[in-house]
């Protein structure tokens, strides 16, 4: 019985104190969080980690977002009226033109386009 009283007194307790620091926990993460600027290269870049070797060929592009967190997506290059693009290295820094169907159409990335 005894152990039972106890225990509810724990649990009373805990709850309450709980309670009583969210105020606190909140101004805490309101003050704490940093608000993180994201560039458009960020967002639109990627690492091949397997090549693409023919223009039917499927690689793989590895993104990293905003919140440093990595992800892996397939890819394929992207045809255009223009381009003439038959192969990518494994390592080629691309551009990712667009994503259809979670395959992401990529182009090798020039930090330049006109010089």
């Amino acid at each position: 019985m005894i152990f039972i009283v106890i225990m509810l007194v724990f649990i009373f307790l805990f709850i309450l104190l709980t309670i009583l620091s969210l105020p606190g926990m909140a101004l805490f993460n309101k003050f704490s969080d940093q608000r993180y600027q994201a560039d458009e290269k960020e967002l639109l870049t990627g690492i091949l980690t397997t090549a693409i070797l023919s223009t039917e060929a499927t690689g793989e592009v590895v993104t990293n977002f905003v919140n440093e967190s990595r992800k892996t997506m397939p890819a394929k290059i992207f045809h255009s009226s223009q381009g003439s693009i038959h192969s990518i290295a494994k390592g080629t820094e691309v551009l990712i033109i667009e994503t259809k169907l979670g395959i992401a159409y990529v182009i090798p990335y020039q930090q330049t386009l006109i010089s």
